[in-house]
């Protein structure tokens, strides 16, 4: 899809900084300098050329009370998409991929407790009959936060988030009441020039006695205390130029793992940064999503960060395949 101007500026704010404004695509057009007809058509043409996926919630799942993993199973190369199929068969897969490596199926896995997790990986082992599959649940997370710039803005580096350790994260209680707004929040909140209105009449349907007003208080709430993690655009980068992506895997002393990580999130070229543990079979503790628009973008900003922290080059894992893509469905009827 090629993308007007506009749609340029709205999608690279709108990203990370969806406003959670009674007028949402008001307060957008004010910042461009357009009308909020010209905003909402930008938004619903992006929606409609399967740029956006959905602008909604994305939510920390310790802060509710659930666990996270990152796997990859070394599936024989013959039977690779018979395992990833089962793989992606389960609601708890978000996000699945082919990579390319020995370890070949790489999946997230997130679910109400790490012994659910571990049952997971033991039925999907007995499923497919692969043995070899690890489990690197995060130590320690320097960044999560998918931004790509459409607007050739400068690229210097930022200064990183705070360094968060997920096993100390501790859950938040929610009523049934919050529990119907989260719900609502993970979905897809676009289609409306005052979305938190229809969240609001949704959840009165729902026999929640709330408005407008509430709504936004608990949204802005949950994001400002980091129970989302972010509200946004959740975007399918491909559409945009955003080509070539790749896990760098690292190998970090122990010691350097914090001066190194909060290094390497300062890059913008990087969405993701975690330590994960080792295993027998895989070294690697320091994980890097790099994008670009080609093989060589990736490349070339792998070793600007190796520069940087002085490590040797990573693996570099490239998305070979998507099977699948999609945002935890918390509080689901009838989950495990």
């Amino acid at each position: 899809m090629e993308l007007t101007g506009l749609q340029k500026q709205v999608l690279t704010r709108i990203q990370a900084r969806f406003p959670i404004e009674r007028h949402p695509y008001e307060v957008l057009a004010e910042a461009f300098g357009v009308s909020e007809t010209d905003v909402l058509a930008a938004v619903e043409e992006l929606r409609a050329g399967g740029v956006i996926r959905r602008i909604g919630a994305i939510f920390d799942s310790h802060r509710l009370g659930y666990r996270s993993t990152l796997c990859a199973a070394a599936a024989p190369p013959s039977r690779v998409d018979d395992v990833a199929a089962v793989v992606s068969s389960y609601p708890n897969v978000t996000h699945n991929y082919l990579r390319e490596d020995r370890y070949n199926v790489w999946f997230t896995l997130i679910a109400r407790s790490r012994e659910r997790i571990e049952a997971i990986l033991e039925e999907i082992s007995a499923e497919t009959g692969v043995t070899d599959i690890l489990d690197l649940p995060a130590i320690r997370l320097f960044k999560i936060r998918v931004d790509f710039d459409l607007t050739g803005g400068p690229t210097a580096r930022t200064a990183p988030p705070p360094v968060v350790k997920p096993a100390e994260t501790s859950a938040v209680e929610l009523t049934s009441d919050e529990r119907e707004l989260a719900v609502l929040l993970q979905g897809d909140v676009a289609g409306s020039a005052t979305p938190f209105a229809a969240i609001a009449a949704s959840l009165r349907r729902r026999g929640v006695d709330a408005d407008e007003a509430w709504a936004l208080e608990r949204t802005r709430e949950w994001v400002d205390t980091g129970v989302i993690r972010r509200f946004g655009a959740a975007i399918r980068h491909h559409e945009t130029g955003f080509t070539s992506n790749a896990m760098g895997v690292w190998v970090c002393p122990e010691e350097r793992i914090e001066e190194v990580g909060t290094t390497m999130a300062s890059f913008p070229e990087v969405s993701h940064c975690y330590q994960r543990p080792i295993a027998p079979t895989w070294p690697g503790n320091l994980y890097t999503m790099i994008h670009g628009r080609s093989r060589e973008d990736v490349e070339t900003t792998a070793s600007r960060i190796r520069d940087a922290v002085g490590l040797e080059m990573p693996r570099l894992l490239y998305s070979l395949k998507e099977f699948k893509k999609t945002s935890m469905t918390y509080f689901a009827e009838g989950e495990e």
